[in-house]
Parts: structure tokens; C-alpha cells; sequence
């Protein structure tokens, strides 16, 4: 059985569907309906007590609270969290939403703010079905893993994962087309979805009628060439190269899109691909980029080794290094950390350069285990300094407490400085979408515990 935590209580649910790598959307329709019936009266039940649970991790901001009623829409599933402004000054949110990951029902999400974030808009769904009856009726297929460009005029951008039916593939949540729409009225009306061709490489599957398989989890940033955009991206490698590595990492450039070019003009360029791409051991993906005060830039990954690794760029991000072990300084310990989200942001913003970053990690690696799936319990975030002259040029503080749940602290989140403070934009338990200010008192040298060393 596996355990899914939702608020303060555990569910119990099957392990891996039998549909899951069926492409008949009937097959997966059925066995979810059934899971889903099963968890709705318990939910129900509950829902009182989860108030209480949402302060467990000492909030400033709620953006979004479940109403667990997923015959409504499906909401007990919220990940993916970006958060971002416009240059009038409006906040938006933009997240993967469903009544359980891989449902039939997920979808794109999105909210607005007027307010800085005090108060935000009833949600409402871009792409994606909202329901699973919905998913059946229509054959609508799941959307996820949104992101945001906003161009210097304010037209905003949601480009997203959109699976397509009938192919065979191996994860439907990852496989699929680059999708986007875009809003020139703060979110108010969007326009139909348009394709973004995405190139093949060596690294995917013969059948071109497969798309690649593919994930981009943080927001763009203007750290590209001439303050154009750029984001890290996690490609899911075809089965055929699993003997060499599973999970790699590439870049994707947006050179045009402050022109406000149509969603199927955008230039989008992708680099370090084929073999150039980034990898060590047999995954690494889900990068974080920051800027250096020198002007390169400096990203972090996950990995399957028990520690994240770290990669630079002295080019706006066209060609990166090799990757390496993150440590907390050259001639440093390793950062212990499974496979799970491990950002890193500027605390100033996240193309300010300032020198001051911080990276949020386990602080825990059991590695006479196999897997490098452990519990994601208490995270923790370490302040980074930058170092002039270093081999590696963020050197990390000790760890400071952040969450202390005992388990799923996966947390796939976003970063905004909002009325001059910096706030983290993080889905507590992939449940409750919250944002907590990051003070300075994480950068005052002082560690709460040890780096962990079995």
C-alpha cells in the first residue's frame, strides 16, 4: 500500500495503476473513477481539520486551499507552483492541479492577486480537464507542469505539457507537445492553444509520432543574452539509453518574446542537447539557475547519487560545464540530499546577481539504501555566498529549519521579492499553495544542525 498525505491525515491508495502505461484514456477513466468514489466521503470528513494543518508550516501568504470535492473539480493535488508579476504590478499563479497526480483531471490552474498577495481570485482552469467525468465525456487530455512568460509589455504567456491520447508513451505526465496560450488583458481572456514544435533528438525514441518526453519546473528567467529569457529543462531519456542514463538536463532559450510574437512564432531554441547534454550518474534533472555578481550563471540539479550537482555558464547559458557534487565549499562535504526538489534562488530576486542565494535540501541520504527515492522529511534551506576566486563559487552556511514534517516534503516552488520582501511560493504536502518571507535572519552564519553523515 502507499501512503498519500493529505492535510494532517494518510489515505491509503493501491500501488501503480494497471493502466498506467495504457494509452486508452477509457482504461485509465475507470480505475480512477473507482479510486477517487472511494476517497471522497473520507475527504469530506476531514475537510474541518485541515485549517488547523495549514498554519503547521507558519504561512504569510494563502493562495490556494482545497475544497476536496473533486466531483466539483479535482484539487487535492496542487504542484508546480509559479508565481509571478507583471509589469503593472498585478500577481499571478500558475500551478498543475488534479484530484490525484497523473489523473485524468489535471489541469492548468491559475489565480490572480490584485492585492500583493493578500487575497487571491477564485481558481480557474486554462487547460486540461476539471473533472474526470469531464475527461470522459470530452477525451480531454491531461495538461500539466505550466510556466510563465511575461513579455515587457505585459502580455503574459502560459506554455505547458499537453499528453497526447491514443500514443503509446512512457509516462503520460512528462510525454507530450509544448503547448501555449497568452493574455493581453492581465489574465482576463486567453487565446486557443497553439503548438510549439519541439526538436527531436538522440536521446528520444525512434517513432516520431511519440512527442519527447520532457519537464520545465521552474519559472524562465531574464538571464539569456541581452536579458532575454531562459529555463532549464528535464528530459526523460528513451528506454533504449537507460543502460547509459535515465534523466538529463537541457536549456531552452525564448529570444523574441518581448516582440509579443504569436505563441507558434516564438523562437525557442534548445541547447546542450544530444550529447552535450548534462548528466551524472544515471538522473540528473530539475535545474535552478541563478546569476553570479561576475555575470555567469550558476545552476543546480538533482541527482540519483545522494547529493545535488552544480554546473556553470560563462555565455548567457548556450554552453554549461560538466556537472559536479554540490559541496558547501571547495575541499567541502558533500550536501546530503535523495531524489527530490532542490532549488536554489537569489534572495534578491531572481536576476538580481546579489550574492546572496539560498538552496533548500534534506539534509539526509541513507546511502546503504538502493534507491535513491528515500523520504522527503524535514527540508531545510542553506544560505550560499558567492566566492570570487572559487572553484565552486557559492559556498553554502550550515542548515536552517524549514519544514519539519516527517514526510512528503516535496516542494516545487517559485520565487518573487514582493513589497521589498522575498517571498518562497511553496505547495505544503503538494496540497496547500502558500508563500513564507525568507529573512535575513538565514543568512546570519548561525546553523540550526549538523550536515547529516551516516
Amino acid at each position: 500500500m502507499k501512503r498519500v498525505l493529505f492535510g494532517a491525515y494518510v489515505l491509503f491508495m493501491s500501488g501503480s495503476l494497471s493502466a498506467q502505461q495504457n494509452p486508452d484514456i477509457d482504461v485509465w477513466a475507470k480505475e480512477y473513477e473507482e479510486r477517487i468514489k472511494s476517497r471522497t466521503e473520507e475527504c469530506r470528513k476531514k475537510k474541518p481539520y485541515f485549517s488547523e494543518d495549514l498554519r503547521f508550516s507558519k504561512p504569510d501568504y494563502v493562495v490556494f486551499v482545497p475544497e476536496v470535492e473533486p466531483e466539483k473539480v479535482g484539487d487535492m493535488y496542487n504542484d508546480h507552483f509559479q508565481v509571478f508579476e507583471t509589469p503593472n504590478g498585478m500577481m499571478f499563479a500558475v500551478w498543475c492541479q488534479a484530484s490525484v497526480e497523473g489523473a485524468l483531471d489535471q489541469h492548468v490552474a491559475f489565480s490572480r492577486s490584485k492585492d500583493s498577495g493578500k487575497t487571491w481570485e477564485k481558481m480557474r482552469v486554462l487547460a486540461g480537464s476539471k473533472t474526470i467525468a469531464e475527461g470522459i465525456a470530452a477525451k480531454v487530455a491531461i495538461a500539466s507542469w505550466a510556466f510563465p512568460l511575461v513579455s515587457k509589455s505585459g502580455r503574459i504567456y502560459i506554455l505547458y505539457n499537453q499528453f497526447v491520447p491514443g500514443k503509446v508513451s512512457t509516462n503520460r505526465q512528462h510525454t507530450g507537445l509544448m503547448m501555449g496560450i497568452y493574455s493581453d488583458d492581465d489574465g482576463e481572456t486567453w487565446t486557443k492553444p497553439e503548438e510549439i514544435s519541439i526538436p527531436r533528438t538522440t536521446n528520444d525514441g525512434a517513432d516520431t509520432s511519440v512527442p519527447p518526453e520532457w519537464v520545465v519546473w521552474q519559472k524562465p528567467t531574464r538571464t539569456g543574452k541581452n536579458g532575454t529569457y531562459l529555463v532549464g529543462v528535464s528530459l526523460h531519456v528513451h528506454p533504449t539509453f537507460h543502460s547509459k542514463y535515465r534523466t538529463v538536463t537541457e536549456f531552452i532559450h525564448f529570444d523574441n518574446i518581448d516582440d509579443n510574437p504569436p505563441v507558434k512564432d516564438m523562437i525557442v531554441r534548445w541547447v546542450m542537447t544530444d550529447d552535450k547534454v548534462l548528466h551524472i550518474g544515471v538522473h540528473c534533472e530539475e535545474p535552478s539557475i541563478v546569476k553570479l555578481p561576475d555575470g555567469r550563471l550558476f545552476a543546480v540539479m538533482r541527482t540519483g547519487t545522494g547529493s545535488p550537482c552544480w554546473t556553470i555558464s560563462s555565455d548567457d547559458g548556450e554552453t554549461w560545464t560538466p556537472p559536479r557534487t554540490l559541496l558547501t565549499r571547495d575541499g567541502g562535504d558533500p550536501i546530503p540530499h535523495p531524489m527530490s526538489p532542490c532549488p536554489i534562488y537569489d534572495w534578491k530576486g531572481n536576476e538580481a546577481a546579489s550574492g546572496l542565494y539560498f538552496m533548500m535540501a534534506h539534509n539526509m541520504f541513507d546511502k546503504s539504501s538502493s534507491s535513491p527515492w528515500q523520504n522527503r522529511g524535514p527540508l531545510y534551506l542553506f544560505a550560499g555566498r558567492y566566492h570570487k576566486d572559487a572553484e565552486q563559487p557559492v559556498w553554502f552556511d550550515g542548515p536552517k529549519r524549514f519544514i519539519e514534517r516527517e514526510s512528503n516534503n516535496s516542494f516545487y516552488t517559485s520565487l518573487t521579492v514582493l513589497d521589498g520582501k522575498t517571498v518562497l511560493w511553496y505547495n505544503d504536502q503538494k496540497f496547500y499553495l502558500l508563500g513564507k518571507v525568507i529573512g535575513e535572519n538565514f543568512f546570519d552564519g548561525k546553523a540550526d544542525v549538523e550536515l547529516y553523515k551516516p
